[in-house]
């Protein structure tokens, strides 16, 4: 098991680099991992994530780029892995995305997971002129391209979003099952899919009363399915947030004698 710190967008203040300094202290209490999140924008007047109840995030809370926040606490860190939990991949054009994934992935020596979700919110995709109906496609495509392009150089991918034909896309990693790839979402066909083709781990949408136990029926599904497409199993992560809060503490103040 591996211990991580979720980096939320509240203790990001944009004026003093506080996701590093909470990642330099993540690695030195020895965590595994540092994640972040993203949306790139928030819209609506009342934001509703698909699996309901009240959404936790203000619409006005900072999400820095996950990509390139990481890449700064790739180089004031030295150990911890950098995941992104998530990126939204369907908003960003397939080709820049496998540029700067594999550059972080070189700046870090290897560190970084790549988290990936078509997300929920569709003032997202307006945002940036991408179809929603699309972002499951598109998702895919992205992450084929980016697969195609880690693989060799030059390289050629064609599908029916992004298509290109052997061109350079340069730095890579040395293979591409380098870069680590998770899938988030409900257990539905389509995630068993992916995970088990292409995905080295699951990052199960959880809400703040969700039960875990039927997670390990899940668990079990993505593990067949990863075997049936001739992979190991044993090599599939499966990552759980668990939320935190601050509560008042219950202790009773000391009081100073005289």
């Amino acid at each position: 098991m591996r211990l991580g710190l979720y980096l939320g967008g509240h203790s990001f203040t944009g004026r003093e680099l506080d996701f590093v300094r909470l990642a330099q202290v993540a690695e030195d209490a020895g965590l595994d991992d540092v994640a972040i999140g993203e949306h790139l924008v928030m819209g609506g007047d009342n934001p509703t994530p698909p699996w309901g109840g009240r959404f936790v995030h203000r619409k006005d809370e900072p999400f820095p780029e996950p990509l390139t926040t990481l890449s700064v606490i790739a180089g004031a860190t030295s150990r911890i892995r950098l995941i992104t939990a998530i990126l939204i991949a369907p908003l960003r054009a397939p080709v820049l995305l496998a540029k700067t994934v594999a550059t972080v992935h070189a700046l870090s020596n290897g560190r970084l997971v790549l988290g990936v979700s078509t997300s929920w919110h569709a003032e997202e995709y307006a945002a940036v002129g991408v179809p929603f109906e699309e972002r499951g496609q598109r998702l895919e495509d992205a992450i084929g391209a980016c697969r195609a392009l880690w693989s060799a150089a030059p390289a050629s991918f064609s599908s029916p979003t992004v298509s290109f034909d052997n061109i350079y896309c340069v730095p890579r990693p040395n293979t591409v099952e380098d870069i680590p790839i998770w899938f988030t979402g409900n257990m539905r066909k389509q995630l068993v899919r992916r995970v088990a083709n292409y995905g080295h781990g699951w990052l199960p949408w959880l809400g703040l009363d969700t039960p875990l136990e039927p997670l390990a029926a899940d668990i079990h599904v993505l593990r067949e399915a990863t075997r049936a497409a001739g992979r190991d199993p044993d090599k599939l992560e499966v990552a759980v947030r668990f939320r935190t809060m601050l509560a008042p503490s219950s202790r009773p103040s000391k009081k100073t004698s005289r």
